[in-house]
């Protein structure tokens, strides 16, 4: 913002100076005044324009950093989820041949 306001300030004080120290005619002067500010605002447009260009830039590389990591937690969310049913599998079949052992042990004595 501050750099906006120095440059219109810039511009606005060069354009006074010009015109007190100019040797044209009235409509040389507000030509040349309009050649000027058709050239500032072409300027500006331009700074505008690369301004959105970046910020759409680093908006793109922010949401595929994004759903990089997106990714990778889903991966190890999956990864993660498999061995814990693995165990629970594992402790379940584990639990089931001690009921399956205690069974027999009853039947035997």
């Amino acid at each position: 913002m501050k750099s906006s306001r120095d440059f219109l300030l810039g511009f606005i004080t060069g354009v006074v100076a010009g015109i007190l120290t100019a040797p044209k005619s009235g409509q040389e002067s507000r030509q040349w005044i309009q050649d000027e500010a058709d050239k500032r605002t072409k300027d500006l447009q331009d700074q505008w324009s690369k301004g959105v260009e970046q910020v759409k830039s680093q908006v793109e590389q922010v949401k595929s950093q994004v759903n990089q990591w997106t990714g990778k937690l889903q991966d190890e969310s999956e990864t993660k989820k498999e061995k814990f049913n693995d165990n629970v599998d594992n402790l379940a079949n584990k639990a089931h041949s001690g009921v399956d052992s205690a069974k027999q042990s009853i039947k035997i004595d």
